[in-house]
């Protein structure tokens, strides 16, 4: 498969995607691009759904999650880092461990902030 049929193929797989975190309470969707040029996935969260969340740690190993806010639906222009792609090789867990890691990541950075645990892609 070449670079061109490869996009072909994640375009329909993964060009938008939704994930639910918090016991099916958060949803997050995002739009992925795959660049034919330089073989990197660019990705974007565009949409937040649900109830938002904060975490209270009692002691040292103790946490509960907080809802901050509820019926929350906001659209986002939120860039994820790149992830860069073999196409011959391409390893489907990875991909989406690297999305749940940024969105993580970017959402305790972004003015839109919730906790997210437990997250799945649907």
């Amino acid at each position: 498969m070449d670079k061109v049929e490869f996009k072909k193929a994640f375009d329909i797989g993964y060009e938008e995607m939704t994930f639910v975190a918090n016991n099916d309470e958060t949803f997050i969707r995002i739009k992925n691009s795959y660049s034919v040029p330089s073989s990197k996935v660019s990705s974007t969260i565009v949409h937040i759904n649900g109830k938002l969340f904060e975490e209270n740690r009692y002691w040292i190993f103790f946490t509960e999650l907080v809802e901050i806010a509820s019926d929350v639906s906001t659209d986002v222009q939120i860039e994820l880092d790149k992830f860069e792609v073999d196409i011959k090789d391409f390893e489907e867990e990875e991909f989406i461990q690297h999305l749940i890691d940024e969105i993580t990541d970017k959402l305790e950075e972004h003015q839109v902030h919730t906790v997210l645990k437990e997250m799945e892609v649907l």
